[in-house]
């Protein structure tokens, strides 16, 4: 079986104050290397051979700071609606204690004027979602001050029904992050990166990652491009509409040019609008 890996960031935690200054902690490599997934969350994942994004062009984008006992973290996510960020569950499991949604962000090492600063102790993680595999890979986050929307922060539409028995092979998918932009750094990227990449099938996917499912959908990593740690939990969007969730990547890390792995937005339509106020068409 291929080793896969989790492109969630870790740190360690100074003192648990979600308001501090966490973006400024240096990450802790600390993920053995034999286990089964690399996580595309804080310890892991930046947007790799991408573009620095025009400032609040992608204004569904979240970052999720988040606390746990001891230590701290980084993930993406997206807002789908004024109450609820959709991300990855494994973002949310190890004794989550809360999180800090930061909506509007482009520089996230300061304070933008843009930005709308969100406190939680709310979640939840798909009730399959396995640790190992990283099957239903899929949680969600309760906001409990509603997002105001403005130029800076918007919502990004889900698939609807009639999109269920696309598998969207082909299309050009943009995802974004402030993940590492490549394996061997140390930090996240400071402005948030996006990256154009294409859906490729997951026979192909398979053949690399392997233990792909048909939850998840995929991104081909031809010119080294692709996601990294930090990235994990944020957006996979085609035309507008959020298909997939930032999950996994390779063992051989993420400049090694192999395929991503997401999970498929179209394949958690009823649990989404089951755990959110998100009205699925």
């Amino acid at each position: 079986m291929k080793e896969i890996v989790l492109i969630f960031l870790i740190f360690s935690l100074v003192a648990v104050q979600a308001d501090r200054d966490w973006y400024k902690i240096i990450p802790a490599h600390s993920k053995d290397s034999t286990s089964l997934h690399q996580l595309a969350s804080s310890e892991d994942v930046r947007i790799v051979g991408g573009s620095e994004a025009a400032p609040n062009s992608l204004p569904y984008q979240a970052a999720l700071s988040l606390i746990f006992n001891g230590t701290s973290g980084f993930c993406g996510g997206s807002l789908i609606t004024r109450r609820y960020v959709l991300t990855a569950a494994h973002c949310l499991v190890n004794e989550l204690v809360s999180v800090v949604v930061v909506l509007g962000a482009h520089n996230i090492t300061f304070r933008e004027t843009t930005q709308q600063r969100i406190r939680t102790s709310t979640f939840k993680v798909h009730e399959e979602f396995n640790n190992e595999t990283l099957e239903n890979d899929l949680g969600i986050v309760y906001l409990p001050t509603p997002a105001k929307l403005n130029r800076y922060v918007q919502l990004i539409a889900l698939p609807t029904r009639d999109d269920a028995d696309n598998d969207f092979v082909g299309s050009e998918a943009i995802t974004s992050g402030w993940g590492y932009n490549t394996t061997s750094a140390t930090d996240i990227s400071h402005v948030l990166q996006y990256v154009k990449v294409p859906i490729i099938e997951n026979d192909v996917c398979n053949a690399t990652l392997a233990d792909i499912t048909d939850s998840m959908i995929c991104t081909g990593g031809s010119g080294n491009k692709g996601i990294c740690f930090g990235d994990s939990g944020g957006p996979l969007v085609i035309k507008g509409k959020l298909v997939g969730v930032t999950s996994f990547i390779g063992d051989n890390g993420c400049d090694a040019g192999e395929p991503n792995a997401f999970s498929r937005v179209t394949s958690f339509l009823d649990w989404i609008s089951e755990n959110s106020d998100a009205v699925i068409r």
